[in-house]
């Protein structure tokens, strides 16, 4: 099983249509899956699970989408030269070392021009802080807005080969 975390609680974003075409090519590779969507975790539960334990709702939330999980895809959208604060705040309030010994795949997506170089780089240094294995092969895509018009999926081919290799690397990591 891999968890795809769409790392953004902005409605309609780009990131989980990103993410749900990840879902759609790892079920074509026969490998099970499913997608966190931020959105769908209250700013409320994080804050009552940061200093403490977890309440209820967030920690059946980290243990079906993290702690239970060997392998994690994070689609990470270019916010202010780097990634999401919502994502931070999310993993702050994870219990520490539910990423210890996990691996994971980074993707990032910006409608610049470096696809999130800078923001995956600061998500790969905290990683590497919680002893989480991250797969070398990163997917860059900038101008996102040109690549998944309002409304639309990636249909790029070269974008998708390029997801494709990643993943088949990721399965085999």
């Amino acid at each position: 099983m891999i968890s795809i975390i769409c790392t953004t609680n902005r409605t309609d974003s780009n990131s989980l249509k990103l993410s749900q075409v990840y879902e759609q090519k790892l079920a074509e590779m026969g490998e099970a899956c499913q997608i966190l969507d931020l959105r769908t975790v209250p700013a409320q539960w994080i804050q009552d699970s940061s200093y403490g334990e977890n309440i209820p709702e967030f920690e059946e939330t980290v243990k079906k989408y993290i702690r239970s999980i060997p392998k994690l895809i994070f689609v990470t959208p270019e916010y202010n030269g780097s990634f999401p604060g919502y994502i931070k705040f999310f993993m702050d309030a994870c219990d520490y070392g539910d990423f210890a010994h996990k691996k994971v795949a980074l993707v990032g997506l910006a409608s610049g021009r470096s696809g999130n170089v800078r923001g995956l780089d600061h998500l790969t240094g905290i990683f590497h802080y919680l002893d989480t294995d991250v797969y070398r092969k990163k997917i860059y895509l900038s101008e996102v807005h040109l690549l998944m018009p309002k409304g639309g999926t990636l249909t790029d081919e070269t974008c998708l080969k390029e997801i494709e290799n990643q993943l088949k690397g990721f399965i085999e990591f």
